[in-house]
């Protein structure tokens, strides 16, 4: 079977297809705003987790290779915290954390071509860390912050300080905070541990205040007049 290949053809079809089914799935959402995102967020979740049976039942992949602890796992379990229970704190650190989905729609870390589900699976729930604070946004009225840069940042560094002994006792490399990925990254090119650690933390930084610049302008609020 031939492999999955970045920016061949089924790739392409997926980003567009996807982009259009973001917006579709706004448009949706504004019809019944309380009942759509949660049936979306409870698919996915369900999505998710038939993946990792998927990937341990039939690709023999041990348990401690499937934990939700690379960013956007981590992105997705909030995302769907909001979309399905309304914790509406969360926003903040989802709307920054979620930079991290585009990247991996970019450059995405499958092998089978489609319709493999553990490469739909990959897209369809990577689109909806993208889906959710657009959801936020334009169907709640959530507005990022400044504070919630900080926020994101801080919140990120105390999880890599606990995944990074959490590596070091099961030999992972969640969020890829001990050592280099094995894989072709461009963390190749940002030097060796933990240096381009500095580097990701500043190109973070940079992408998060660019990701506030279009609501900077504008009052930002927590609490939604429609949720």
């Amino acid at each position: 079977m031939e492999a999955f290949k970045v920016f061949g053809l089924q790739h392409i079809l997926v980003m567009i297809f996807g982009l259009i089914g973001i917006f579709i799935a706004l448009f949706i959402s504004n019809i019944n705003y309380r009942l759509i995102p949660k049936i979306m967020g409870t698919f996915i979740l369900f999505i998710k987790l038939g993946e990792l049976a998927y990937r341990h039942i039939i690709n023999k992949e041990p348990i401690y290779n499937l934990l939700p602890l690379h960013l956007c796992n981590l992105a997705l379990i909030i995302a769907i915290l909001i979309m399905v229970f309304g914790i509406k704190s969360l926003f903040q650190v989802l709307y920054y954390w979620s930079i991290g989905a585009i990247f991996a729609i970019l450059t995405p870390e499958v092998n089978a071509p489609l319709p493999n589900f553990v490469t739909i699976s990959f897209f369809v729930t990577h689109l909806f860390i993208l889906f959710a604070p657009l959801c936020c946004i334009f169907i709640f009225n959530l507005r990022p912050t400044k504070s919630g840069i900080w926020v994101s940042v801080l919140t990120l560094n105390i999880i890599s300080l606990i995944v990074y002994f959490i590596n070091n006792k099961l030999g992972t490399n969640y969020l890829y905070i001990n050592r280099i990925p094995e894989f072709t990254s461009p963390l190749q090119y940002f030097g060796q541990w933990p240096y381009y650690l500095i580097v990701l933390e500043a190109i973070f930084l940079i992408l998060a205040h660019l990701m506030y610049l279009p609501f900077r302008r504008r009052r930002s609020h927590y609490i939604s007049k429609k949720w």
